[in-house]
């Protein structure tokens, strides 16, 4: 964990901003030409946007009550959080999220639920400051929820860039189009050095063909689409190693499946954003309440554990030191995995890892 900690750091964002904004003064704004195109896609057919993950195992371990006040720092397509409105009739939430489209989502929610549902637009990072610009402070929430890494609706559209799998411009922003400065996965692909690229894919992707990989997407610049990152990293490999690894319930995995993970951290800095998330849930939370963490790699779940891990300060009086020392802010972690049934239905989730943690 330190070793990983002290590539994280090594590898942080905002050296690589000053490198991606020297050398791109002006970003292509053609995919903002197509925002009406992508909420009219979203919004045709009847699949679900995202069916969330260990839904029961979740809302169960949350232990609430019917007059809760809930803070969801990911709220996604909302699926947690109706869960429970619909459990608690007199309980209100507060949802937290970076993308437009998923806030777009907790506003509509909202009329529905008679304003039960509170959508604040920002990151885990920025949660604290966002509620005391609301006007609250301190210890508040009755309990909350961190649904880590990328939902079904980013994924499901192509327009994003997440998927390898659907065809559109290699941009992976969480964000979207509401922070105009942040770099995209264009960005990364396109302008860092091969050494910078190898270390991404293998500390993000735990990728051990790192190398070369890294090297044979600087060997094909420029890299624009998700189809051309996925058939230059192809290129690297003989075609039966391209769907020679299997996921963890048998499927086959393209070559550059966990390429694409990696960038996607790096350009959406979600390491930091969850360890950030869980160190200020510590500040919102009442004691004996529970915080819910649902992580899909193993790179998460360290940090995960890391944040779970950490002490608070007593209050800087020495006397209060030398009594109480630093107390544990969670004081007891527990763990559930999908059932055989949930994989099955849903194989999104065949990855994912719940902590449940209660604070001291």
């Amino acid at each position: 964990m330190k070793a990983f900690a002290a590539i994280h750091t090594c590898l942080n964002k905002s050296r690589y901003l000053l490198i991606v904004q020297n050398q791109l003064q002006q970003r292509c704004l053609s995919s903002q030409n197509s925002v009406q195109e992508e909420r009219t896609n979203r919004n045709s057919g009847h699949k679900p946007l995202h069916i969330p993950v260990m839904l029961q195992e979740t809302i169960d371990n949350l232990n609430m009550k019917q007059q809760s006040t809930f803070l969801d720092l990911t709220f996604g397509a909302g699926g947690h959080t109706e869960e429970i409105l619909k459990r608690f009739p007199c309980s209100k939430v507060y949802a937290l999220d970076r993308d437009e489209r998923a806030i777009e989502i907790a506003e509509e929610l909202s009329i529905k639920y008679n304003g039960r549902i509170i959508p604040i637009t920002g990151k885990m990072s920025e949660v604290t400051f966002l509620l005391q610009k609301m006007g609250l402070h301190g210890n508040i929430f009755d309990g909350a929820i961190i649904d880590a890494g990328c939902s079904s609706m980013q994924f499901d559209d192509g327009h994003r860039g997440f998927s390898l799998s659907k065809s559109g411009p290699l941009d992976m922003r969480m964000d979207g189009n509401r922070l105009n400065d942040n770099i995209t996965a264009a960005d990364v692909v396109n302008n860092l050095p091969e050494g910078d690229l190898k270390n991404i894919i293998k500390a993000y992707g735990d990728e051990r063909n790192s190398s070369i990989i890294a090297s044979c997407i600087v060997e094909n610049r420029p890299i624009k689409s998700t189809n051309e990152l996925r058939d230059v990293i192809s290129s690297a490999f003989t075609s039966s190693m391209t769907m020679s690894h299997m996921d963890s319930i048998g499927r086959r995995r393209h070559i550059a499946t966990k390429t694409f993970l990696a960038l996607r951290i790096f350009v959406n800095d979600e390491m930091t954003e969850l360890y950030q998330g869980v160190e200020n849930v510590t500040q919102l939370l009442k004691p004996l309440v529970r915080l819910c963490v649902l992580s899909y790699h193993s790179s998460e779940d360290r940090v995960v554990i890391r944040g779970l891990r950490s002490t608070t300060q007593v209050e800087d009086d020495i006397t209060m030191k030398i009594k109480y020392g630093n107390r544990r802010v969670w004081n007891e972690v527990k763990t559930y995995f999908p059932t055989p049934e949930e994989i099955h239905t849903n194989p999104r989730s065949r990855s994912a890892t719940l902590r449940v943690a209660t604070k001291s």
